[in-house]
C-alpha cells in the first residue's frame, strides 16, 4: 500500500520505537493493505531521529534461500554505512557465514562512529520468509552473534500467516517478542483525521458519514479523501477473503452488514458459547472488525459496509 496522506496510529509507533531503542525485539502484524509498510517506514524514520541507526528491508518473493543474503547485505551496507558505500567482494554472500564475514570486513573499515552505532533491523513482508523458514533462525543467530555491525533489536513485520507462524514457533526467536497486532485507525484518532481533512466548516454529520463508510480503515479513508492512486476496494476485499477461516466467517455472519453495532456478548459459536477472545482479536488485526465500549458495554461492528461482501463467494 502506498504511503497515506495522513499519519495515523502515532501512539503505537512511538511505543514500538521506545521498545526497540531499549534493545527489545518485537513483531508487528496486520491484515492486507492496513498500512503495515507505511508504519514500518515511519518507525524507521523515528528511530533515526532518536539517534539509532535503522535498517529497513522490505522482503520480496525469494526464489531460493540463498537469494536473501545479498539483499540483507545491501541494506546493511547502504543504510548502515552509507548510500555511497561499495562492496569490494565480487561474489555475493550465499549463506549466513558468508554474510557475517563480508559484513565484518565492511564495518571494520567504516568510520568508527558508524561501526560503533548499533543497528535496529526492520524486516517487512516477513510472510515471504515462510517458504524459506530456515532463514528465520539464521537471522536470529546473526543478530545475537554479530559484533560488526552490532544488531541491537529486530522488528518483524508481517501478515496473518506470519502471525500464525510466530505463535507456533516462539522458541525460534530466542528472545521474548513484544507483539503489536495492528487494527484499523482507532475511532477517536480516525474522526480527528477526518475532521482535519474536511475542514472546520463541515458539519459533524459529514464526519459521521465518512467514519461509518470507512470504519477507520486507512485505505478506505485514503480513497474518501483522494480517490487517485489507491488500490481498489475489490482488491482489498479479495485479499481479505483469502485470510478468512471458517470460524471468522461464523462471527462475521452474526454482524449487521450495514455496520450497526452488535453487543459482543451476543455473539456465539456453533456450540452456543462465547467467541474466544483470540478469534475476535484476529478479526480486528485483519481489519475486518472494529470494537468499542458503548455505555461501558463491549460492542463490535464490521469495519465497513463494503466488507459485507467479503464472505460471499
Amino acid at each position: 500500500m502506498p504511503s497515506t496522506s495522513f499519519p495515523s496510529r502515532l501512539g503505537l509507533v512511538e511505543n514500538l520505537r521506545n521498545y526497540l531503542l531499549a534493545g527489545q525485539w518485537s513483531a508487528m502484524f496486520g491484515g492486507p493493505l492496513i498500512g503495515k509498510s507505511t508504519l514500518a517506514r515511519r518507525l524507521a524514520g523515528e528511530l533515526d531521529d532518536a539517534g539509532a541507526k535503522s535498517v529497513f528491508l522490505q522482503l520480496p518473493l525469494l526464489i531460493s534461500d540463498s537469494a536473501f543474503w545479498p539483499l540483507l547485505l545491501e541494506a546493511l551496507l547502504h543504510q548502515g554505512i552509507g548510500p555511497a558505500a561499495r562492496n569490494p567482494f565480487k561474489k555475493p554472500p550465499a549463506s549466513l557465514p558468508d554474510l557475517m564475514s563480508q559484513l565484518h570486513h565492511l564495518y571494520e573499515r567504516a568510520p568508527s562512529e558508524i561501526a560503533a552505532r548499533p543497528v535496529v533491523l526492520i524486516l517487512d513482508d516477513c510472510d515471504h520468509l515462510l517458504r524459506h523458514e530456515t532463514i528465520i533462525p539464521q537471522i536470529v543467530n546473526l543478530a545475537l552473534e554479530s559484533t560488526l555491525p552490532s544488531i541491537q533489536a529486530i522488528c518483524w513485520v508481517g501478515g496473518p500467516a506470519f502471525a500464525d507462524w510466530v505463535a507456533a514457533h516462539p522458541g525460534t526467536f530466542k528472545r521474548a517478542l513484544r507483539l503489536y497486532p495492528l487494527s484499523v485507525i482507532p475511532i477517536r484518532e480516525a474522526r480527528k483525521i477526518i475532521r482535519e481533512h474536511l475542514g472546520p466548516e463541515k458539519p459533524v454529520e459529514e464526519i459521521d458519514r465518512i467514519w461509518n463508510e470507512t470504519g477507520g480503515h486507512p485505505l478506505l479513508m485514503e480513497r474518501a479523501f483522494n480517490r487517485q492512486e489507491t488500490p481498489s476496494t475489490k482488491s482489498l476485499r479479495d485479499q481479505l477473503r483469502q485470510t478468512l477461516r471458517p470460524e471468522d466467517e461464523a462471527v462475521l455472519g452474526q454482524l449487521d452488514p450495514g455496520g450497526r453495532w452488535t453487543i459482543l456478548d451476543a455473539l456465539k459459536d456453533k456450540r452456543g458459547e462465547k467467541i474466544p477472545k483470540p478469534a475476535l482479536d484476529r478479526l480486528c488485526m485483519i481489519g475486518l472488525t472494529v470494537r468499542t465500549l458503548i455505555d461501558g458495554v463491549a460492542a463490535i461492528r464490521i469495519t465497513s459496509p463494503l466488507f459485507a461482501q467479503v464472505t460471499e463467494q
